[in-house]
């Protein structure tokens, strides 16, 4: 989770243009690694979107045409030394939640549940982004899981995504189903494809239509599946890297470090900080906030 970075300036202007409704043929000839990448025409309403960047800095953007709108009200979030919270009409609205992988070490859960932890989001595994892009297992997801509800915690899964192909994103999903077995999750499945910074990465030549494929096939296979989807990411990624028109029936599980959220549309989960320190957990670690007023999760 610590990998995901802002788009390059570049990047952000060249996708910003297919966002406003621009076509973008691709040019990456090699079907053996990607998708076809010929984006399609996206729908916008015309109203434009002012969005203050940290890479970017200020800028507008289109906004899409049948994708709901965030209306959290920032004035209704309080914190305390540990945790932030959201509330309506004077009443709680929100659970408090970390996420955590294998790098996390030995959690002591019951201290976590203590400290005021509602839901936690544990890696189940991810894909390598070398070019055999590997899929594998984080050798403690089960174990996590398990201990993580025995302590009255609820939980969810992530999987770190490097699919470039509809075919491999629905191989993820599928996979996760196996490594699952008859585990029934509380929060939902996240999909969490990620842009590798300062290295070669099999996804480097990924394009948004092709990234926007791969997260449909990956969310109606875990649909299929018995479980409920979410995407991961920060606002560049998510403004600039998919195509939320055609997501516009997923939930969305928002980066952002920040004291509040400033995304145009809506998202149910926030993480909000990397540098938490939680009771039971070794070291620094993520933590995010559901907002119950949007997500319906068991």
């Amino acid at each position: 989770m610590k990998r995901i970075i802002h788009l390059l300036v570049i990047t952000a202007l060249i996708c910003s243009a297919v966002l406003c409704g621009c076509s973008d043929a691709g040019n990456n000839t090699d079907n053996t690694k990607a998708t076809d990448s010929t984006d399609t025409t996206v729908k916008t309403t015309g109203e434009k979107i002012h969005v203050n960047d940290g890479t970017l800095g200020e800028i507008w953007v289109t906004a899409l045409q049948g994708v709901p709108i965030n209306k959290l009200d920032n004035s209704n979030f309080t914190s305390d030394s540990t945790f932030k919270y959201y509330s309506e009409n004077g009443k709680p609205a929100s659970t408090e939640g970390v996420d955590i992988s294998s790098y996390s070490g030995n959690i002591d859960w019951e201290k976590v549940k203590a400290s005021g932890v509602d839901f936690a989001m544990i890696r189940i595994g991810g894909r390598g982004y070398g070019d055999d892009g590997i899929i594998y297992t984080d050798d403690k997801a089960i174990e996590n899981i398990k201990n993580a509800r025995d302590a009255g915690i609820k939980v969810g899964v992530y999987f770190f995504s490097q699919a470039i192909t509809t075919e491999e994103a629905k191989e993820e999903a599928d996979y996760i189903k196996t490594v699952l077995g008859d585990i029934k999750l509380d929060y939902p499945v996240a999909f969490d494809w990620e842009i590798i910074k300062d290295d070669n990465a099999r996804t480097d030549s990924v394009s948004p239509y092709q990234l926007t494929e791969c997260a449909r096939a990956f969310c109606d296979e875990v649909k299929k599946n018995g479980c409920t989807p979410i995407i991961y990411s920060t606002s560049p990624e998510l403004y600039f890297k998919y195509d939320l028109s055609r997501l516009a029936d997923i939930d969305i599980w928002y980066c952002e470090y920040s004291n509040v959220p400033v995304f145009y549309y809506q998202f149910s989960m926030w993480q909000y900080s990397s540098t938490s320190v939680i009771d039971g957990i070794e070291g620094e670690v993520d933590l995010n906030i559901c907002f119950t007023n949007i997500a319906d999760y068991d």
